[in-house]
């Protein structure tokens, strides 16, 4: 019992291909690196910001906060979702 779905024709077919600008140097497995390596800095910094005690700590923090959530769009818009099989 294989656990994998087969790849068929059909499968294939529905997933859209993705469009990319002629002189964009960002693919989408650079673009989702690129939001993880944001993602895990940012949180670093809200982090550091939250516990060290600074003159510039609290405007660190939010902005800290507000790129997090913007990488993490980032990585939710690139990401692939995978294609529920229909019954």
């Amino acid at each position: 019992m294989n656990a994998l779905p087969e790849k068929n024709d059909l499968t294939e077919s529905r997933q859209k291909p993705f469009r990319q600008c002629k002189d964009c140097p960002l693919t989408p497995s650079r673009t989702k690196t690129a939001a993880k390596v944001g993602m895990v800095a940012t949180l670093g910094a809200s982090a550091a910001s939250g516990l060290l005690k600074f003159k510039g700590a609290k405007p660190l923090h939010l902005w800290a906060s507000f790129a997090f959530i913007g990488f993490t769009a980032l990585h939710w818009a690139v990401s692939t979702r995978p294609q529920r099989k229909t019954r």
